[in-house]
């Protein structure tokens, strides 16, 4: 049976466990309103690092809710039991600053009508000065205070109030301060604000040194954050250090903890604002799109893409174009397979042509992104059966030594060899992939690949009939999928792997709510491919269990799957799982022998082994895309060996027409079968020149008999085609392609990525 389990391959980097706090129940305002008394009360009395020494759960409860971007920020400077003690200081002032009516940063600069007239001011002003952040100011115009006059009394006779009501402003001020310190573990712009905090109150201590040396410090408290498992802290310093593509490398390592982190909307405006070159406002966006991923934002991840696709554009950069085009044709996998062949064939042109232009030695970058492409379209391949795969995966092999590849990208290359061995029946040779795999994403902390590669590891278990192994695999990652945001395709895939796990084991009532889950998850999320599998497993855990039992519903719903599935994925790039769509009720519930299949070769491959192996080759050379005249080539060498195989057969049909004095009772045949041989040449002749007349403005001659030679021999061209073969960009051949349709010289048909230009009848 043809099964429609799933491996998902990883798109990308990320890194490390959530953010501090993640996860924590909100505290109560009683909680928060009682700590805050106990803070406010030990710093009056100068006991604040006693209280966090004595109250070592407290300190941690303290550090986890309110001192983690304090902490982050001031690194190796806010270290211990003073340094915690010098954080709890600077969030109450911060906090005691957020009752400012100015909204000014800071406890100074407060004018006297602030102090004497204005009652708004009140409750921060006495909550301030009774616990010893600030002094009270004296106006002995307004009041005149004794030596050693307490705050309170000082404040009584300066507003000519009772000390009730300035209790009851002291009341006041702390539920404030409570309330502010309450919203601040979601408020992202916030904790921004306490960190800068942080670096005003460190600024003295490079006032007398060289800037290099400031940079130098926030360096090494980024290191130090990653280490940590804090990727804000360590985005954050990096800012501050204005190294705009160590940004860019933490924020796409650890895009699962960013994803949900509340800093990162502000973070990324910080990085927005700084100047950044066309190449980094490019990688800006894809890993924007990766954090849209990750919140199941399918539109506002398309739009990053397309962002980043015009920057390149604007840039006329081969090697942005082939990423934007590496990264578009990856968010289509799972929704559209032929936009996104497309989308990967135009990343290798583009790549191909950078590496062309680069010379010797091959620039790492590029040298990396064509490996990423080519991974992935190999991986297009090993998901169709395609054995165009080994082809383009001993290309992308060539390319893994380069120096400087991240680990990452290999990792990617090693899951899809997994695949690839896994699909050829290989198991050993697949687990040793796949493990490798494995080893470098937990090396640099890629936590969403981990998952991924965990997943996959699930199918090839149950291939392997490793049950145990195959459940276990699936169950972690879908436990942690309900702890930290895991993007929709890696969660659904794992349902249909697990669901083919129960499946295996003859236990379908599982199978189909695995099968279910994964379903609704990819509807939910738009992932028309992964739809389609779904309703595929259905279909044959419903038959399967029909066949087991009798019950006719359970024939009726695999008849409504099968057609779902068909329905679902209509696309003809992908006929043989079409096939196995029509054909699976027949092939579970109809009469079956026990034969085992044959393995012969095809009988084409026997009687004309030399053309076909040269096919074979041909092919295995287009599916790598390269450059438009060696792929020309390539396809000529393919008509000339199907026209010797069918030169063969004409003589071979002569020859038996002569041994068995069959005169010229087949002439029609073969004047017919010469006149095929003619047609298409002749049909060229009568076309080139009216091309000429119409279309040589556009084209000349050697590119109009090429484009004619292959609308006559394919019948139709799409635009990558067009492109190719004349030797023109995308955006050239849709206006070659428009204007010679409005001239009468093709016909239009379809649209979108299946737009396709044929001669008119």
């Amino acid at each position: 049976m043809t099964r429609a389990a799933h491996s998902s391959l990883p798109t990308g980097p990320a890194s490390g466990p959530a953010h501090a706090g993640a996860g924590s129940a909100w505290p109560s305002a009683a909680l928060v309103e009682s700590l805050v008394d106990a803070a406010l009360a030990a710093h009056r009395a100068g006991a604040l690092e006693e209280l966090l020494h004595r109250r070592p759960r407290l300190t941690r409860w303290v550090e986890r809710h309110w001192l983690q971007p304090l902490l982050g920020a001031g690194g190796d400077a806010l270290r211990g039991d003073s340094g915690r003690a010098r954080a709890v200081t600077w969030l109450l002032r911060w906090g005691l600053a957020q009752l400012r009516p100015d909204r000014l940063p800071g406890l100074t600069g407060i004018d006297h009508a602030s102090w004497l007239e204005r009652t708004s001011w009140r409750p921060l002003l006495a909550l301030m000065c009774q616990h010893g952040f600030e002094a009270v100011p004296d106006f002995p115009q307004r009041y005149r205070r004794r030596a050693d006059e307490p705050v309170v009394d000082n404040l009584c006779g300066l507003w000519a109030i009772g000390p009730s009501t300035l209790y009851r402003a002291l009341d006041k001020g702390r539920r404030q301060l409570a309330a502010v310190l309450r919203e601040l573990p979601c408020q992202g712009a916030d904790r921004l604000s306490l960190r800068a905090v942080v670096d005003q109150a460190l600024a003295a201590q490079w006032a007398q040194q060289p800037a290099q040396a400031r940079q130098d410090w926030h360096q090494r408290q980024a290191t130090q954050a990653l280490v940590d498992g804090d990727p804000a802290s360590a985005w954050w310093h990096h800012l501050q250090a204005h190294d705009v593509g160590a940004c860019l490398r933490v924020l796409q390592r650890a895009r699962i903890e960013l994803a949900s982190h509340p800093e990162t909307p502000a973070l990324i405006a910080a990085l927005a604002a700084e100047p950044l070159t066309t190449r980094e406002r490019f990688d800006l966006c894809l890993a924007q799109a990766a954090l849209w991923r990750i919140h199941d934002a399918p539109e506002r991840e398309r739009q990053a893409y397309e962002q980043a696709l015009r920057l390149a554009d604007e840039a006329s950069d081969d090697l942005l174009l082939g990423a934007a085009y590496g990264a578009l044709g990856k968010f289509h996998e799972a929704r559209d397979a032929d936009r996104a062949f497309a989308c990967y064939q135009d990343s290798a042109d583009f790549l191909r042509r950078a590496l062309e232009a680069g010379g010797e030695p091959v620039d790492t970058r590029i040298a990396e992104e064509t490996l990423q492409t080519l991974t992935r379209l190999a991986w297009v391949f090993v998901l169709r059966n395609d054995p165009r795969s080994r082809a383009v995966l001993d290309n992308a092999q060539a390319l893994r030594d380069t120096a400087g590849i991240a680990p990452e990208v290999l990792a990617a290359l090693e899951q899809t060899w997994g695949e690839y061995w896994r699909r050829a029946g290989e198991i050993r040779r697949a687990l040793e992939h796949k493990h490798r795999a494995l080893n470098l994403y937990e090396r640099i902390g890629d936590q969403q690949s981990v998952l991924k590669t965990y997943g996959n590891l699930a199918l090839l278990y149950g291939d392997a009939k490793d049950f145990p192994r195959a459940i276990e695999a699936s169950q972690r990652v879908l436990a942690l999928a309900e702890r930290i945001a895991v993007e929709p395709e890696t969660v659904a895939s794992t349902h249909l792997n697990l669901g083919a796990t129960w499946f295996w084991q003859g236990r379908y009532e599982q199978a189909i709510q695995s099968y279910t889950q994964a379903l609704q998850l990819a509807e939910r999320a738009g992932l028309a491919l992964v739809v389609r599998r779904a309703h595929y497993n259905l279909a044959e855990a419903h038959f399967k269990r029909f066949q087991a039992s009798d019950d006719p519903a359970d024939e009726q719903r695999g008849d409504t799957h099968v057609a779902a599935a068909l329905a679902a994925w209509p696309h003809e790039s992908d006929p043989a799982h079409l096939e196995a769509a029509r054909n699976l009720k027949a092939e579970i519930l109809g009469p079956r022998d026990d034969l085992a299949y044959d393995r012969l070769l095809p009988q084409e491959s026997v009687a004309h082994a030399e053309e076909i192996a040269e096919v074979h080759r041909q092919r295995a050379l287009l599916a790598v895309p390269g450059a438009p005249a060696e792929q020309v080539h390539a396809t000529l060498r393919i008509a000339r060996a199907y026209l010797s195989i069918a030169a063969k057969e004409r003589e071979a049909a002569q020859a038996l027409i002569e041994r068995h004095g069959l005169g010229d009772a087949f002439a029609a045949d073969f004047a017919e079968l010469q006149q095929l041989f003619s047609r298409a040449l002749t049909r060229a002749q009568q076309l080139a020149d009216p091309w000429q007349a119409r279309a040589g403005d556009m084209l000349d001659r050697p590119r109009q008999a090429a484009l004619l030679q292959h609308l006559l021999a394919h019948g139709h061209i799409h635009k990558s085609a067009y492109a190719q073969l004349c030797s023109v960009g995308p955006a050239t051949a849709s206006k070659h392609l428009a204007a010679l349709t409005e001239r009468g010289l093709l016909r239009q048909t379809g649209r979108g990525p299946a737009t396709r230009y044929s001669l008119p009848e």
